[in-house]
């Protein structure tokens, strides 16, 4: 139990946000092609000229998590998924059995994720649905959904919102569970109505501990070995005891920035530096094709942390190869096969005012 608290505190802390609507490319195996060809044209390039391909990417924990939900924000975690259905479900037999090396299918991603619209607007507007343990007795277990709109401002001094705790949804673990949370006189599980919040100041993005505004996100480099050097210096600052239970790998911390950053208002050339940094880095595995909580289509892809004690685990993304789009987060506890917390990006994109839906 204190093992599945101690991941889930690390979970809300890594909550994240993602990206809106691209052209639509080629079909999966055209762009998994031009993925690796492109692999081998900047190999042999790079092999010619001397220099050194260097792997990294970005990692934003919230006050322990993603996006809108950093330390000093006051910012709630998104919602929860509308459909029990962890999006590590295969979309069938077939598709998990010829499952692409994750490498392939990053680079593939890469490759769409750089013909994406570049920013347009005034706020970038993500709606997301989470699902987590409720947290209120130990004698029943339950689950809670929420949904949660975020939109983030572009403009310094213009007010972001978020609207929390949308069309709650309680799952208990078994007919006994319900049964004992009724004997308790069935308390509010749902964490009470929505809110809908205004902030004066900027909400900031996180890489590790270190703070971005949209738009300082939105100038980050396109260039995936500049993209790699800047995020091994924030690394390289990093404290130890700024973090617990430890400092992160490199490649956790470039892992956990791709949770947050791909949700965000990145530039079509740092998206797609983001994917081919993540596909340089070691462990990283695909399980093939899997159908998401909303029913689309993605290819999963994880990395384990060993262990079994706070900070072990397996977190995974549902990427649409054929947009770069992230679709949902998962993370899950070891040994177990349903994911703890499950984060579903529903919408993300551009909008011109407060309200308003992409």
């Amino acid at each position: 139990m204190k093992d599945d608290q101690d991941l889930l505190a690390r979970a809300l802390r890594d909550l994240a946000r993602r990206e809106g609507p691209a052209p639509t490319p080629p079909p999966v195996p055209a762009l998994v092609r031009r993925g690796r060809r492109a692999r081998r044209i900047r190999t042999a390039t790079r092999a010619a000229a001397g220099a050194l391909l260097a792997s990294a990417a970005a990692f934003v924990i919230l006050g322990g998590t993603g996006i809108g939900t950093g330390v000093g924000t006051g910012i709630a975690p998104a919602g929860a998924p509308p459909s029990a259905a962890p999006a590590g479900t295969p979309a069938s037999s077939e598709g998990a059995r010829r499952a692409l090396d994750a490498r392939s299918v990053l680079l593939a991603a890469a490759e769409s994720a750089g013909h994406g619209p570049a920013a347009a607007g005034r706020y970038w507007h993500v709606r997301a649905r989470t699902t987590q343990p409720v947290r209120h007795n130990p004698t029943f277990s339950a689950r809670v959904a929420h949904t949660q709109d975020t939109w983030y401002a572009a403009r310094r001094g213009a007010p972001s919102r978020t609207v929390t705790g949308q069309d709650p949804k309680i799952t208990f673990a078994s007919p006994q569970d319900e049964a004992r949370w009724r004997r308790l006189g069935s308390p509010d599980l749902s964490g009470g109505k929505p809110s809908s919040n205004d902030y004066a100041m900027q909400l900031r993005f996180l890489i590790g501990n270190h703070r971005y505004t949209l738009r300082q996100l939105l100038a980050l480099p396109a260039d995936e070995e500049r993209l790699a050097g800047l995020l091994r210096r924030l690394f390289d600052e990093e404290k130890p005891g700024d973090w617990w239970p430890g400092k992160p790998t490199f490649t956790s911390y470039v892992w956990t920035t791709a949770q947050d950053l791909l949700a965000g208002p990145l530039s079509p050339g740092t998206r797609s530096a983001l994917y081919r940094l993540l596909a340089g880095q070691p462990a990283i595995r695909s399980l093939g094709e899997v159908t998401d909580p909303l029913g689309r289509t993605g290819v999963a892809l994880t990395l384990t942390t060993p262990g079994s004690g706070a900070g072990a685990g397996e977190s995974r993304l549902v990427v649409d190869v054929a947009t770069g789009r992230l679709l949902a987060y998962e993370l899950r506890p070891p040994g177990r096969s349903e994911p703890l917390i499950q984060t579903t990006y529903e919408e993300m994109g551009w909008v011109d005012r407060l309200g308003a839906r992409p």
